[in-house]
């Protein structure tokens, strides 16, 4: 059996978004798979992955890697003839390029790509082509495309306390040691990419004349993995970018006495992942009490979207100076988030260049083209300088601003989950409605309790949480009374829903399935009884109008002590297409 370029003349992944695609959270992956091969060969099968993960590595405790997937989906592109039952026993003839299209679309919450040796959040797709050969030995060749998410963002700004370190050193032997202290002083610890650093150095009296011509600035980062044991809950050091210090001394080669270096430019901040902010809870404890049902969990859109924000990895910088090879100062600084929706920032190249994307499962496979590096881009203003270079401005509007003037077609997709339940025992009627709606980078979700007694009063609990594009989470709760009638009130869709639940129930026992003139697909409905003797139906429509689809499933439980439950959830996703005007 020969290498790979003896078998496989062209394995391509192309993406309709262009060569360096750079993705959000809710759009759709599009493209095609293209091979040619050199000569033919049977094919048994082609495979596509698309795969999001966080992982730390060779966790010093487990003695393994340690991940988080955000989503992982497998297809198969190509498996079995036409007409064959058994996979396998394509005949591809070769110097012909096939095309196997595919689409798959993100989800919504996933964090911003990040590279690291020793952690990374990754997002790539991987092709592979299984082939077995004359002596029934199975090769697999695979082809690997690493894309960047940018996480969207209002703007995320850090301003953080002054801060200042020391650090001291003997130099010398015997009768000649002296002692070489320094100390450095930042005004702030909270900064935006392509925003200047400036600090205040003082350095003892007993120095090398000379001391001032080996100054260096570094940017570090580092990762934490949340949650874990401390002896393993940090990694080393990275050094990202390193710069020469000139200093402002009258003369740098021959300075005495204690030497003060106020406002030096130490660095800006270039293209990178910005720092982890957002809670770290456990998301197998949230929950919420919804009041009458005791605790509810969370609805799977929330919950599933709230797993993926929750970080994994905390990514951490710091500014480190050093003089000669004696001197560390080291401060821990935040770095901000731009906004992604200001057209004043635009998207550059991490400031380390390309990166490795090997995966340990790749072992044993045959890597087409490899090894596979990508550079990650992140929001960078465009005033700024880059690669350490003095930027123009120290502050940076992360407002939208209005620059020129032209017409912005964006596809809007918004998704709506909306659930009630409501339970009655003829004396009082209680009601729970969540509702959540999803845009880009933002979710809503508002949870109305009510409950209506004998006398008429309804009493009724309003809590709208919203969480933007960066995570932020907000809570507002509103509560009232009011006299509604002399009876409990049930709401109109739990009536309609139970109405149009035994209209399908007849349906079904007169085996003529009912048909809705806008639906998408026949109705069901499936009726069960418990040991309990209670009684649950549920049905289950889909309605297609071409923009907008709608999930509606409604159950109906009736209770052995004579009380009913009622619970209609409907998931509605519509496309919009908005203008967006800027004006000089």
């Amino acid at each position: 059996m020969g290498t790979e370029t003896d078998i496989v003349a062209r394995f391509d992944i192309h993406l309709d978004a262009g060569e360096e695609p750079v993705f959000k959270g809710g759009e759709l992956i599009t493209g095609k798979l293209l091979i040619e091969l050199r000569k033919p060969i049977i094919i048994n099968a082609v495979k596509l992955q698309m795969k999001g993960r966080a992982a730390w590595l060779n966790d010093p405790l487990k003695k393994n890697d340690i991940e988080k997937v955000y989503f992982d989906q497998d297809f198969t592109l190509l498996e079995r003839p036409p007409g064959k039952p058994e996979p396998g026993h394509f005949k591809w003839i070769g110097d012909f390029t096939y095309s196997l299209p595919f689409e798959c679309p993100l989800p919504k919450g996933c964090p911003s790509t990040y590279e690291g040796p020793h952690a990374f959040i990754r997002y790539f797709i991987r092709a592979s082509l299984v082939q077995e050969d004359e002596f029934e030995k199975i090769h697999e060749y695979y082809v690997k495309k690493a894309f960047t998410l940018v996480s969207p963002s209002e703007g995320h700004i850090i301003t953080g306390e002054s801060a200042q370190t020391e650090d001291s050193a003997i130099l010398g032997k015997c009768c000649c040691k002296s002692k070489l202290s320094a100390e450095l002083a930042l005004p702030k610890t909270g900064y935006l990419p392509g925003e200047s650093i400036y600090g205040n150095l003082k350095i003892g009296s007993k120095h090398p004349k000379d001391i001032l011509n080996h100054m260096e600035a570094r940017l570090v980062d580092r990762v934490r993995r949340i949650g874990a044991p401390e002896i393993s809950a940090a990694s080393p050091w990275r050094t990202l970018y390193v710069r020469k210090l000139e200093s402002n001394h009258e003369s740098p080669n021959k300075a005495k006495g204690a030497i003060e270096q106020n406002g030096i430019f130490l660095l800006t901040v270039p293209p990178v992942c910005p720092s982890t902010k957002g809670d770290y809870e456990d998301p197998s404890k949230i929950e919420h009490i919804l009041s009458p049902y005791g605790k509810l969990l969370e609805s799977p859109s929330t919950a599933t979207l709230r797993f993926r924000k929750i970080p994994f990895v905390k990514i951490e910088y710091g500014i480190q100076v050093t003089l000669g090879t004696d001197i560390l100062l080291e401060i821990p600084i935040e770095i901000g988030e731009l906004s992604t929706r200001d057209k004043n920032n635009t998207l550059e190249s991490f400031v380390t260049g390309p990166q490795p994307v090997e995966e340990a499962d790749e072992k044993g496979k045959i890597a087409v083209n490899g090894p596979f590096v990508y550079t990650p881009v992140y929001p960078y203003p465009q005033n700024a300088g880059t690669n350490g270079k003095a930027a123009g401005v120290t502050v940076i509007s992360t407002e939208p601003s209005i620059q020129h003037s032209h017409q912005d077609p964006e596809k809007t997709i918004v998704t709506t989950t909306r659930t009630i339940v409501t339970h009655s025992d003829g004396h009082e009627s209680k009601t729970m409605e969540e509702t959540v709606v999803e845009t880009e980078g933002e979710v809503v979700r508002t949870v109305l309790e009510s409950t209506v007694d004998d006398d008429g009063i309804k009493s009724e609990r309003k809590e709208t949480t919203t969480i933007d594009a960066s995570g932020d989470e907000k809570t507002q709760v509103e509560t009232s009374k009011t006299r509604v009638a002399e009876s409990s009130e049930v709401p109109e869709i739990i009536k309609e829903a139970r109405e149009r639940i035994e209209e399908l129930v007849e349906h079904q026992l007169e085996h003529s399935p009912a048909k809705s003139p806008s639906a998408a697909s026949e109705p069901t409905v499936e009726t069960i009884v418990n040991e309990n003797g209670e009684e649950t139906i549920v049905s289950t429509e889909v309605i297609d109008d071409g923009e907008t689809r709608t999930v509606k499933t409604t159950t109906v439980t009736k209770h052995a002590d004579g009380s009913e439950s009622t619970l209609v959830q409907e998931n509605t996703t519509s496309e919009t297409i908005t203008t967006t005007v800027y004006e000089d």
